[in-house]
Order: structure tokens, then C-alpha cells, then sequence
């Protein structure tokens, strides 16, 4: 079992006391198994409405265009067990989570939701110990690790804008290919009623087209 000093640095949070993150690893097996009182399904509870007020507000703010239910679906898929799967993961936390011995070759499978659980728990542990806008941070610290453009269709967004202006559609052409053939780069431009309305960089030619249409979708919006 790591330290909980290596995590807190992972985390990049400063505690004040560190007993809440204590409790935020505490597994109800692991409780159980020890008669301890505490086990961190409470802060599990608080933690899971935090971290949905926080992705919200950014998601909100991230993305002016869209409506309630492009909102409802974007926040849905950051706060998924996936989601809290892959963040516990790149955390490392099945490493500091106790659990009961019975417990421990479960900890990081789907179906127990161990690291899940333990993640919205971490939450509510900075919440309580160091109040929303640290906790907010946090949270908005991790949304730069996502790639909105595998979550929001900026294509096909774009394409319905176009033909409900113009009556078109869009046209995608590939302006640079650099880098080895192993880790190639691809610049794209969008042209939208022929003209260029975007330019987007990625590791493939979907990713660049993807981050051209989304420039030309929110800027064909706010020109409307």
C-alpha cells in the first residue's frame, strides 16, 4: 500500500485534514472486516452531486451553443463509471484503497466499481475540506484531459448548421501531413459555403477535422 502523501500529490490538493481523504479510501469491506464505524459510501454520496455541480458549470460555460439535452448527454459521459474508471486509474487508486483481503483481486473490476466509488468519494473529501472553488479546480484540472471532440459530434453539427443556412454541405481538405508514419500530424480546413470558416491540428485526419469543425460551427453560430 503507497503512502497517502504520494497521492495527495497525484491529486494536486493541499489537505488541511487529511482524514477526510483517509475516509475517502476506506472500502465498507475493509470497515467491516475491522469493525471500523466509517467507510467512505457517504462521501461517495456527496462527492457524486459535487462533481456533477462542477462538470455542469464548465460544460455550461464550455459550450454556449448548446441546448439542454446536447448539455445532459456531454455531462453524462464525464461523469460515467468509465469515465471516473479511467481518472481513478491514471490515479492509481487501487493502490491506496483498502479493502478487505476477500475484496482485493476485485478492487479494479468493472463490476465491483470500487475505484469509481472511491473517485466521487475523493471529491467529496476536497469539497468538504477545502470548500467548492478548490474542489471546482480540481474537477476543471481533469476536464483538461478530455477530448471533447470524442464526446460532441462537431461534425455533424456543423453539417446540419450548413444546410439549414446555405443549403450545403461542408467540405473538409487536408492542408499539411507531417511526422513519421507512426505519429503523423494533420492539418485540416473546414470550408463552409466556400469559404474557410476553420482550421483544426490532430494525431489523425478525423481528430483535425473534428477540431476545424467545432472553430466553424461556434464561430457560423455567433455570426448568426
Amino acid at each position: 500500500m503507497k503512502t497517502i502523501e504520494s497521492l495527495i500529490e497525484k491529486l494536486g490538493v493541499e489537505f488541511e485534514d487529511k482524514s477526510f481523504l483517509d475516509v475517502a479510501l476506506l472500502h465498507r469491506s475493509y470497515s467491516s472486516a475491522h469493525q471500523i464505524e466509517k467507510d467512505n459510501e457517504r462521501l461517495e454520496f456527496l462527492g457524486d452531486s459535487i462533481l456533477n455541480a462542477c462538470v455542469s458549470d464548465i460544460i455550461f460555460r464550455r459550450f454556449p451553443e448548446k441546448d439542454e439535452g446536447d448539455l445532459t448527454k456531454i455531462r453524462a459521459r464525464l461523469v460515467s463509471r468509465k469515465a471516473l474508471r479511467v481518472w481513478g486509474n491514471r490515479l492509481g487508486l487501487s493502490d491506496y484503497i483498502q479493502v478487505s483481503d476477500k475484496m482485493k483481486d476485485h478492487i479494479s473490476t468493472n463490476q465491483t466499481h470500487i475505484v469509481e466509488n472511491a473517485m466521487e468519494a475523493i471529491v467529496g473529501a476536497i469539497y468538504l475540506d477545502r470548500g467548492y472553488e478548490v474542489t471546482y479546480a480540481f474537477v476543471e484540472n481533469y476536464m483538461k484531459n478530455q477530448d471533447f471532440h470524442k464526446i460532441v459530434d462537431f461534425k455533424s453539427h456543423l453539417q446540419e448548421l450548413s444546410v439549414e443556412i446555405f443549403g450545403n454541405l461542408p467540405e473538409y481538405k487536408v492542408l499539411a501531413e507531417e511526422g513519421p508514419a507512426h505519429r503523423r500530424k494533420f492539418k485540416v480546413a473546414v470550408l463552409v459555403n466556400d469559404k474557410v470558416s476553420g482550421k483544426g491540428k490532430g494525431n489523425s485526419k478525423k481528430e483535425a477535422e473534428q477540431a476545424a469543425a467545432e472553430k466553424a460551427y461556434k464561430k457560423i453560430s455567433e455570426d448568426r
